[in-house]
């Protein structure tokens, strides 16, 4: 058995790779067999959950490492652990005691876990002993103290869960404070899924992948075709995107795929972040190059920044932003992304006569209207909140209503070029629809941002009138074609859509 994955130093030195572990949790043995050989050529090692195992399933549990074909960690967790053993801690030592009697890689073993006679056995036999903890509350401020006393030969292990962004910055730092000690350091939840695709910049021997995904860890297939999971070492370009939420964006595929396509070693990765400032904190901290920036933090970027292009400041949005020395510069591709697909349905003589409608007063209801007004369009702008839409109209010589009946009326005379901005209608809102009491009359040309579903409540509405529609995929594009240029300095080849490039699923 290959023990070599668990030895060596930290991972972040140079070109040291971080290993993917295969987490099976499956009720049967035969189970786990089966999604390993789904994933086999995607992971490099596998964890055996046993807690998860149907009691008939145990006795077997020894001589199971012999059928994977993998290095494998045995691990039984209790439920306080995040696991679900429920049995007590003497039949739980029995089943470490029995299970581990196979050819294990590693075995893990809580840091509280105190039988030392099945310690020195595994020692006797080669096996390593991973120590673990977990922290569902939050990043302990301990941390540090507590990977560096777990005794020597032993590799800590530490899975914390941090509740925002300022968390991830202290889990951070206290990961490169680590980074000449071996042990494998892990983030739980929706705040830390970036730093599972970083485990080798930030010193984790291993990260962890599971279907379905859950707890922070993404799937096998998204870790190895998506961000090439196996190429990322310290030395590795970073780049990503903000925003809140996130999860939802599928500008990881196309600038992943951008790099891959031209043999740039780099990795585009998603940060939720509820915090701003920490976040440019993180990004000094990995040494990102450039990042983008999605609802609702747009705006909010602009105090960190040394310099926006004139672009940003006048729409008063930034949706990119690159690091140049100490500095973080911003600049906005929101504008020509927008206009883009425009061009296909209106000449450019074509703009000073068009009267348009956008909804919304945020980030992307800024690029939208400037680039309008910039072009010559009459606009009415609605929002929920009417102040918004006042301030906004104010700001370009707009017409601003509420989003309701009387706004509804003002569109009757705004109504060649309807602009949906706002996230209502994006999934998991997919029933949602902004303009749910206007009655399309079958001229319109309906343009809604969201791009996920490719067809929301309000574009299903316009067809079934007769309107021609534009959906946010195309603005999408055409605006990570110019993030890409800033981002790398190449020209891109992903194609104009991103969902038939990489065969996405649409809602």
């Amino acid at each position: 058995m290959d023990r070599a994955l668990f030895g060596g130093d930290s991972g972040l030195d140079g070109d040291r790779h971080s290993r993917l572990c295969l987490v099976l949790n499956g009720a049967t043995l035969g189970r786990d067999i089966e999604l390993l050989d789904r994933y086999r050529d995607k992971v490099d090692l596998v964890e055996v959950r046993a807690d998860f195992l149907a009691p008939e399933e145990l006795s077997a549990l020894d001589r199971f490492p012999r059928f994977l074909g993998r290095p494998a960690v045995l691990t039984v967790r209790r439920e306080s652990d995040g696991g679900a053993f429920r049995g007590t801690e003497a039949e739980r030592g029995a089943l470490y005691r029995r299970g581990s009697a196979g050819d294990w890689a590693a075995v893990d073993l809580e840091t509280d876990f105190t039988d030392r006679e099945l310690a020195a056995d595994l020692g006797r036999r080669g096996v390593r002993i991973i120590r673990s903890f977990h922290d569902f509350t939050g990043v302990p401020s301990d941390l540090v103290e507590r990977v560096r006393g777990v005794a020597p030969g032993e590799i800590p292990k530490a899975a914390v869960m941090p509740r925002g962004t300022a968390d991830v910055f202290r889990f951070l730092d206290a990961c490169f404070r680590l980074r000449h000690r071996e042990k494998i350091i892990l983030g739980m939840g929706d705040f830390a899924i970036a730093t599972r695709i970083l485990s080798a910049k930030i010193g984790s021997a291993v990260s962890y992948c599971s279907l379905p995904a859950e707890l922070g860890r993404i799937d096998p297939e998204a870790m190895y075709s998506v961000y090439r999971f196996p190429a990322v070492t310290r030395r590795t370009r970073l780049f990503g995107i903000i925003g809140n939420p996130i999860a939802h964006s599928f500008s990881p595929y196309i600038h992943n795929r951008g790099f891959r396509d031209l043999d740039v070693d780099a990795v585009y990765v998603p940060f939720l972040v509820d915090d701003v400032a920490a976040f440019f904190k993180i990004a000094r901290l990995l040494g990102m190059e450039g990042f983008s920036v999605t609802l609702p933090h747009k705006s909010a970027v602009f105090p960190h920044l040394r310099e926006a292009d004139p672009l940003c400041r006048s729409v008063g949005a930034c949706n990119t932003v690159i690091r140049r020395g100490r500095g973080f510069y911003g600049y906005n591709t929101d504008v020509g992304g927008f206009l883009s697909p425009l061009k296909n349905y209106f000449p450019e003589d074509r703009f000073p006569s068009l009267r348009a409608t956008v909804v919304g007063a945020g980030g992307a209801a800024r690029a939208a209207v400037y680039a309008l007004a910039d072009a010559g369009a009459k606009l009415l702008i609605l929002n929920r909140t009417p102040r918004k839409a006042a301030a906004l109209a104010a700001e370009i010589g707009a017409e601003a209503g509420p989003l309701d009946a009387e706004g509804f009326q003002k569109m009757e005379g705004f109504a060649d070029l309807i602009v949906q901005t706002t996230k209502v209608g994006m999934e998991p809102d997919i029933e949602g629809d902004p303009l749910a009491g206007y009655e399309f009359k079958g001229t319109e040309l309906v343009y809604d941002l969201v791009y996920i579903p490719r067809l929301t409540r309000l574009l299903q509405r316009a067809l079934e009138k007769g309107c021609k529609v534009i959906n946010g995929e195309e603005m999408l594009m055409a605006q990570a074609h110019e993030q890409f240029r800033l981002f790398t300095g190449l020209e891109s080849t992903f194609k104009d859509s991103f969902i038939a490039d990489f065969n996405l699923p649409v809602g």
